[in-house]
């Protein structure tokens, strides 16, 4: 959106140097009001009740998975220590010529 904004203010910088002063004060003013138009629109989307919603929507969707992930860690380093605790077991069992 800033560079269609910024591409529109150099076109038009470039179009005031050939233009008359009328011409100018005509750019002028149509640039101010796109200006408007766009924090208008701006203003808009940001105190639009069905986007904070979205936002919150996905802020605890992100909360979720990130919770998700955290339980899914802490499984994976239980199994990952009662796996290395059995294959302890298994290789004092070997080394002292006992079977599991």
């Amino acid at each position: 959106m800033r560079i269609t904004v910024l591409a529109a203010l150099a076109l038009g910088a470039l179009s005031l140097a050939a233009c008359d002063a009328s011409d100018r004060a005509e750019l002028k003013e149509g640039a101010k009001a796109a200006g408007a138009e766009v924090k208008e629109a701006a203003s808009d989307i940001a105190n639009d009740p069905d986007v904070k919603e979205a936002g919150a929507a996905i802020k605890e969707a992100g909360a979720e998975a990130a919770d998700a992930v955290k339980d899914t860690a802490a499984n994976a380093q239980a199994d990952l220590a009662e796996a290395a605790k059995e294959d302890k077991a298994e290789a004092a069992a070997e080394h002292t010529g006992e079977k599991k």
